[in-house]
């Protein structure tokens, strides 16, 4: 494992009532009495926890814990400390290295002992992991051999190697994430109920749970986990790399067979229901010491039209998940990337709208980041299989705000002035470096006059459009007697931004009125 070097490190678990427990790290020995309470009728235990003092990186150190009354004892070695991160989101986050279509060139990387990866078994209710043995998760595995790497997330291998670099101390990253997720599953119950503007998701929820047959949900959901067959795996494969998906959905029938009895999907079971993930994955991670959080997701909040409310849900998740570290975590997070959709069920909704609530979180909540990669999207597989500018993007951000290279350029250039004068309007950028450069793809509507878009008074507008250093300058006769002109930048669900800094980072989407 890797343990966060230089905070106090928590170690903790379960054993049965007034046990005492001895655990050993390094040199270091603590000895903690069991807590008594029950459980359940069937087993009295004690939850346990003792804390570390902060400690320097190393690459080599071992744990024990001990218990008196059991006398069992359990041992770690290879117990490294370094910097700890743990990725969240939903599939984009949980994407395995493997489907990356740079996975063949992460394979050429020399193997690397102090580079791991956890992540933690997908669980959405009390029981769920005793439903399945999880064979691929639960367990740390090494930047080593080709299965491991392939298995690490794919945004959070390449942050996590630029850190490797850069700060040459082991570095570990602890993936609880779960494709298909809303941000509610992922945000403490109690805060959403305690938030008004959140109170159209309860009456979702409940609204479903009054839909259903109880009886029939709770055995649907007890039955054991399925096998994945070798057949099954090969589909996920192929959906996850974007193979064959446009056929899929041509072929796929109109009417869709009911999922009501899915407790993955729906229902107070499934991974969204309002604090399900919280309560059964995140909880079970704290207070494992950590130095931040990177999150991807949003995809699944704009197919159920949460794109109001979205930034206030991320502020809501946010809080709570630094509530439940006591501490005020960076939080780092992906805005989407661009996306359209291979049919109309699963075309993006407001895209723009999600990316603008996702960025108006940083805004209002501290130590807050995001990264652009509009840049990188497909237009129809919404698992993009770019994933390196996606981690190494989250790396700059962690570096400059983290690790201290304040003059790092790590944030996409942002519009920071606009202003008009005469048949002139005239935007200027913040953080472009030596200033904007213009790298336009019009076979992937990536031309300016694909992205830039002008309404004078309500009707739509022509302009030449120029890049000056770091300003773009937009000339209209149609300017010189508009009352209002509105000018929108890759305000679409799927583009490819043909503007960036010097250091290669793509302009931020933006909506301007002067």
């Amino acid at each position: 494992m890797v343990l966060q070097r230089n905070k106090p490190i928590p170690v903790w678990g379960r054993s049965v009532r007034g046990d005492e427990i001895t655990v050993t790290l390094g040199e270091v020995t603590r000895t903690v009495q069991a807590g008594d309470h029950y459980q359940n009728e069937e087993e009295i235990s004690g939850n346990w926890c003792v804390i570390f003092p902060p400690m320097e990186a190393c690459e080599e150190t071992s744990l024990t814990i001990r218990s008196l009354r059991t006398g069992e004892s359990v041992s770690f070695s290879h117990v490294a400390v370094g910097e700890v991160w743990l990725a969240g989101g939903q599939s984009n986050m949980e994407f395995l290295l493997k489907y990356d279509s740079q996975f063949e060139e992460v394979l050429e990387d020399p193997d690397d002992e102090q580079f791991r990866f956890f992540r933690y078994p997908q669980a959405n209710f009390a029981g769920c992991l005793e439903k399945d043995n999880y064979p691929d998760d639960g367990f740390w595995r090494r930047w080593t051999t080709p299965e491991d790497r392939g298995f690490f997330s794919g945004p959070a291998a390449y942050m996590g190697r630029q850190l490797r670099k850069v700060l040459k101390v082991p570095v570990g990253i602890i993936g609880c994430n779960w494709g298909g997720s809303s941000a509610a599953g992922w945000t403490e119950l109690s805060a959403i109920q305690q938030n008004p503007a959140l109170s159209s998701i309860l009456d979702w929820q409940k609204n479903i749970v009054d839909s259903l047959d109880y009886r029939k949900y709770m055995e649907a959901s007890e039955l054991p986990a399925a096998e994945n067959s070798l057949q099954a795996q090969e589909g996920m494969d192929r959906f996850m790399m974007g193979i064959g998906l446009l056929d899929f959905f041509k072929n796929m029938p109109e009417e869709m067979p009911p999922v009501t009895y899915t407790p993955y999907l729906y229902g107070p079971r499934s991974i969204n229901a309002p604090g399900q993930l919280f309560e059964h994955m995140l909880k079970k991670v704290a207070p494992y010491a950590l130095r931040g959080f990177i999150w991807y997701q949003g995809e699944e909040d704009d197919m159920v039209e949460r794109q109001f409310i979205y930034g206030e849900l991320m502020k809501t998740l946010i809080l709570s998940w630094r509530k439940l570290w006591k501490e005020d975590l960076p939080f780092l997070q992906v805005e989407l990337a661009p996306y359209h959709g291979p049919a109309e069920r699963v075309a993006a909704k407001d895209w723009p709208e999600m990316r603008r609530q996702q960025h108006r979180v940083t805004k209002e909540l501290k130590d807050v980041h995001d990264i652009c990669i509009m840049d990188s999207g497909h237009p129809y597989n919404i698992h993009v299989r770019k994933k390196k500018p996606v981690g190494e993007r989250l790396a700059l951000l962690a570096r400059k705000y983290v690790y201290g290279e304040p003059n790092l350029l790590a944030d996409s250039p942002e519009l920071s002035q606009a202003e008009r004068s005469g048949d002139e309007i005239i935007l200027t950028f913040a953080g472009t470096g030596d200033g904007l450069v213009l790298i336009e793809k019009p076979e992937e509507k990536g031309a300016l006059e694909d992205v830039v878009s002008i309404e004078a008074d309500g009707k739509k507008a022509q302009a030449e459009i120029s890049i000056r250093d770091s300003r773009m300058i937009l000339k209209s006769p149609a300017f010189r007697k508009a009352r209002e002109i509105e000018i929108r930048f890759c305000e679409l669900d799927y583009c490819t931004d043909p503007l960036f800094g010097s250091t290669g980072l793509p302009v931020f989407p933006f909506t301007v009125r002067v």
